[in-house]
């Protein structure tokens, strides 16, 4: 099943226009942002990395650098830009690896503690 994209917005980097959409709206997006960062990113799918869209929106719209918005519109810019910062590579390197995690867990767990 195709999904059609009505919004003027919609763009790779922006599927739906959700971004686009909010920042149209202003102070009228009460938000959460959270939410609607969420919402885009899930939107993304796995082909597109968040960061570089992030990076892409905020050029669109022009808010790589200047003054945020008002209210939960302006979360959202910083939740973007936040987002942007992070590429692949320095996700990769703050990811948890297995043996990491199996290094990291007490020792004596419960069975040890409780034996006897």
């Amino acid at each position: 099943m195709a999904v059609t994209y009505t919004s003027k917005y919609h763009a790779p980097e922006d599927p739906g226009g959700i971004i686009g959409e909010i920042l149209n709206m202003g102070a009228e997006f009460t938000g959460p942002a959270r939410d609607a960062l969420l919402g885009w990113t899930l939107r993304l799918g796995d082909t597109q990395d968040p960061a570089e869209a992030a990076r892409a929106v905020l050029v669109k719209y022009g808010l790589e650098k200047g003054s945020d918005p008002e209210g939960a519109c302006g979360e959202l810019v910083r939740l973007l830009r936040e987002t942007a910062g992070y590429s692949q590579a320095r996700l990769e390197t703050h990811m948890c690896r297995p043996e990491s995690a199996h290094r990291n867990r007490r020792r004596g767990g419960r069975k040890a503690r409780h034996s006897g």
